[in-house]
């Protein structure tokens, strides 16, 4: 008989993600998504959800005077492609419906990688993110738009290897990640020629480790 182990698949650890930072009671979640697959973090929350697109976060929905203890961004707060994906707006909306003390958590393409690097839509997508203000797309950025919009104690992590299928995350503090990327790579060092290993060791010890994540997942609280 199969065994079924707790979290064996990936959109389970991608919801048990959204859950690690403590929400208050009756953790009521308001999920902002436009991409239908994302609309799934909200199973098994253990509370009430309420599911919208971004256009609907508008002035009438606040003036409604609901309010929530968890507001959940996944994808709504990076970068170009999509023109709605704009950080800092979202988030002082976000924060509008949050009561004290409650929860914003999401997830960013992190443009700062080194395949966005050698590529021209890459390196455009990188400009763009100097460029837009209130742009999530980087781990300084990232918490600089969530203090900017006025939450407070901002946490920005790695997500290893991908949001679509996560095993962990990683802290984004310079030495912690630094640290970990290191070991990492002496870790699997027989699964690399000698070339790519060494290769890979440099990068790390210069602190390139998290130009090879391709998401970044953070959460904060509303004072």
């Amino acid at each position: 008989m199969d065994v079924e182990y707790p979290y064996a698949d990936s959109l389970s650890r991608r919801q048990l993600l959204y859950r690690l930072p403590p929400a208050p009671a009756p953790r009521r979640l308001l999920l902002v998504s436009e991409d239908p697959d994302s609309q799934l973090i909200g199973a098994g929350w253990g509370g009430p959800v309420t599911a919208v697109d971004a256009p609907a976060l508008n002035a009438a929905f606040i003036e409604e005077g609901a309010s929530f203890d968890a507001v959940a961004l996944p994808w709504t707060t990076g970068v170009p492609p999509s023109a709605s994906r704009v950080g800092l707006p979202l988030l002082q909306k976000a924060h509008a419906l949050l009561v004290p003390g409650g929860v914003v958590v999401g997830h960013v393409h992190n443009v700062h990688t080194l395949r966005r690097l050698v590529t021209v839509r890459g390196m455009a997508a990188i400009g763009s993110a100097w460029m837009r203000p209130g742009g999530m797309g980087s781990v300084a950025a990232c918490g600089a738009a969530l203090r900017r919009a006025g939450f407070v104690d901002p946490e920005c992590w790695y997500v290893q290897p991908s949001i679509e299928s996560p095993l962990g995350l990683i802290p984004s503090d310079p030495t912690a990640a630094r640290a970990h990327f290191v070991r990492a790579i002496r870790s699997a060092q027989g699964h690399y020629s000698r070339p790519a290993y060494a290769a890979r060791l440099v990068g790390a010890a210069l602190g390139l480790g998290g130009m090879q994540q391709p998401e970044l997942f953070y959460w904060a609280n509303k004072p």
